[in-house]
């Protein structure tokens, strides 16, 4: 990581980085992280309670009450969250997101609350009054999402051309808006059938919606900041040369091409039956290329000694890789709600969500350490990040999660419903222990102050994270 290395070894690295990531810290960006994390506790505490699936089915109204806390409570907040952060440093252009990331973050959660009373009341369990609630929530999230996306491309405008994380950036956030369209379409088509019927198009509907939203926007933007941040924690090339150009247009592209030719299929256009496979397996392949590269990228780092942050990430990659062997298998063998299910909850638990919570264990320290000790870099001795995190007792807690994610895929693909809540609650500890170690980072203090290094061993011009 960023922090001060010793000089003997990490300094000239190190000093260049900082001075070339400076200071600017985003005033809610940790409110973000927060409200994120708090969604996801909930979605997995309501799903260890038999809300939702695995002890209900994939489409019952309280199973989707429950995708959106994870999908919007969870991963949007937390995604736009960090990119209010990170894209002034990926495009290296000036200040990061004022109050409109406030404004955003609170209609979110506005619309949010709409969405699941809405899908309450599509269970019954409000009055049927309640349904316009669906529709009305998703509009307001679209609002939200349009302010911050707005801040964060008017910034990734004026840093044409686009270096190469920002490009994911910027296809992914095309995308959320296409995954709220269709989200929003289905929710008129629910609350008001008389106005919106998609009849037999409903499945086609939501198929495009999860491409969008799934691979379009989650793994697109996923792809581009793990590109940025784990070269920098690992000290790798940060240049993939022609294969991380290979990369983006095979999987923007072919998220692109699969969501427009379904477009077109809902239309009524004539397509060739070979057509939209083959934009899936452009996508597919973008996706496997990307693992490629990771490779690469953890066998050229110049840090051999991997940190909690950049070794969980292993897992996570490894949860992407094993959703893309399953696809593709039921795509030849045909799919199952158990199927589909146990594809979905890799996805989003193993992947996307692994991912997350690896890097804020690494992410939340180090705003933390720019917060408490920025202003004071080359006056007095300051602790390194790794002071405000204990690895040895939170490592524990990492391998559980990912152990009881990998336990979880394996009882929803076998149908043994009645065994998940085991591994259920395993996952919510674990997430909840790690949790409880962001929130120490926050407020307690640095293990060992008394080892902190002198400040004149790495002290940058600016310090990290301004641009």
């Amino acid at each position: 990581m960023l922090y001060m290395f010793h000089a003997s070894r990490w300094q000239t690295s190190a000093v260049g980085d900082l001075a070339m990531l400076g200071s600017a810290v985003s005033r809610w960006t940790m409110l973000h992280f927060g409200v994120a994390l708090a969604f996801f506790l909930l979605a997995q505490l309501s799903m260890v309670a038999g809300a939702s699936f695995p002890a209900a089915s994939l489409s019952a109204p309280m199973t989707l009450a429950i995708v959106h806390l994870l999908t919007i409570g969870w991963l949007t907040v937390l995604m736009l969250g960090a990119l209010h952060q990170f894209i002034p440093v990926i495009t290296a252009q000036g200040k990061v997101a004022g109050t409109s990331a406030l404004v955003s973050l609170i209609l979110m959660l506005i619309g949010l609350g709409a969405m699941q009373a809405g899908l309450v009341a599509l269970d019954g369990r409000l009055p049927p009054a309640a349904l316009a609630a669906l529709p009305v929530g998703g509009i307001l999230v679209l609002i939200g999402v349009a302010i911050a996306a707005a801040s964060l491309l008017r910034t990734l405008w004026q840093a044409r051309p686009l270096p190469f994380p920002a490009r994911f950036v910027a296809a992914g956030l095309t995308f959320l808006f296409a995954a709220l369209g269709m989200g929003i379409s289905l929710g008129l088509g629910f609350s008001f059938p008389q106005w919106i019927s998609w009849s037999g198009a409903r499945a086609d509907v939501l198929r495009l919606h999860l491409v969008a939203g799934l691979i379009g926007w989650f793994t697109l933007i996923a792809m581009g900041v793990s590109y940025r941040l784990l070269s920098m924690f690992t000290l790798a090339p940060e240049d993939r040369g022609p294969l991380g150009n290979a990369v983006l247009v095979l999987s923007a592209g072919g998220v692109a091409m699969t969501w427009l030719l379904g477009i077109a299929a809902v239309g009524g256009a004539p397509l060739s039956g070979a057509v939209v496979p083959i934009a899936a397996a452009a996508t597919g392949l973008g996706v496997a290329l990307y693992l490629v590269d990771m490779v690469r990228l953890y066998r050229a780092r110049r840090r051999h000694k991997l940190e909690l942050n950049t070794s969980m990430a292993l897992p996570a990659l490894a949860a992407l890789a094993l959703s893309l062997v399953f696809a593709a298998y039921l795509c030849v063998q045909g799919v199952t709600e158990a199927a589909i299910g146990a594809l979905g909850y890799l996805f989003l638990f193993g992947w996307l969500s692994g991912l997350g919570l690896s890097q804020l264990y690494k992410i939340v320290p180090f705003l933390t350490w720019l917060e408490r000790y920025g202003s004071v870099l080359g006056k007095q001795v300051v602790p390194r990040v790794q002071d405000l995190v204990d690895e040895r007792r939170d490592r524990p807690w990492f391998v559980l999660y990912f152990a009881a994610v990998a336990a979880g895929t394996l009882l929803v693909a076998l149908d043994w419903r009645a065994l998940w809540p085991i591994a259920g609650l395993g996952q919510f500890v674990a997430t909840l222990m790690i949790v409880r170690a962001l929130w120490l980072v926050r407020h307690g203090m640095p293990r060992s102050s008394q080892k902190a290094a002198p400040a004149d061993l790495a002290i940058p011009a600016r310090p990290p994270f301004a641009t």
